[in-house]
């Protein structure tokens, strides 16, 4: 019996998709390289390799770009915070003179000689006395606060001065950890 490839009989025609698959690869080992390699043209590895690469450099890219927009945000969200606690330092400095005027003027209206004895002067030191109490204790609670977050940076500036001249020995020892737990 004659038969071909794949089980065919000579006499029937092979299938043409099959046919014209055989005849490229045919021609495809007769235009081989010297070097036993595909022509550039014709190996689709290489094309697949050069598409890869391109990819990855297209990819390289956008994270670079997306890199430098998020650092141009951070910049940004850091120079906005850095002139809005500049705002705030410029208010309490203000604010630091309007008090020493307040308590000049204070010295002054309490100093002050009273010609006349009436109600009018003791409803008016009377109303300064509760207006000063008042903000006596706002001063107090903040100055509080205020002793206690100084305190506070004065710890941080020492632990952030033995982090960097000890290193990871500091930071990550058990007994520094138990120290500091919350709780």
């Amino acid at each position: 019996m004659n038969q071909s490839w794949g089980g065919q009989s000579a006499s029937k025609t092979p299938n043409p998709k099959i046919q014209s698959f055989l005849e490229a690869l045919r021609s495809s080992q007769g235009k081989s390289s010297p070097q036993g390699g595909e022509a550039f043209g014709q190996n689709p590895f290489a094309e697949f390799q050069q598409k890869k690469e391109i990819e990855k450099k297209r990819i390289e890219s956008f994270h670079k770009a997306r890199t430098e927009e998020w650092n141009r945000v951070f910049s940004a969200k850091q120079k906005e915070t850095e002139k809005k606690i500049e705002q705030v330092r410029e208010e309490l400095k203000r604010l630091a003179v309007q008090l020493k005027n307040l308590d000049a003027n204070i010295t002054k209206a309490v100093q002050s000689p009273v010609v006349e004895v009436g109600e009018y002067h003791l409803s008016f030191l009377d109303h300064l006395r509760e207006t000063l109490h008042f903000y006596s204790l706002k001063a107090s609670s903040a100055n509080s606060w205020l002793e206690t977050y100084n305190k506070r940076s004065k710890k941080q500036g020492f632990y952030w001065a033995q982090a960097s001249k000890k290193g990871s020995s500091f930071t990550l020892n058990n007994e520094r950890a138990v120290a500091t737990s919350v709780g």
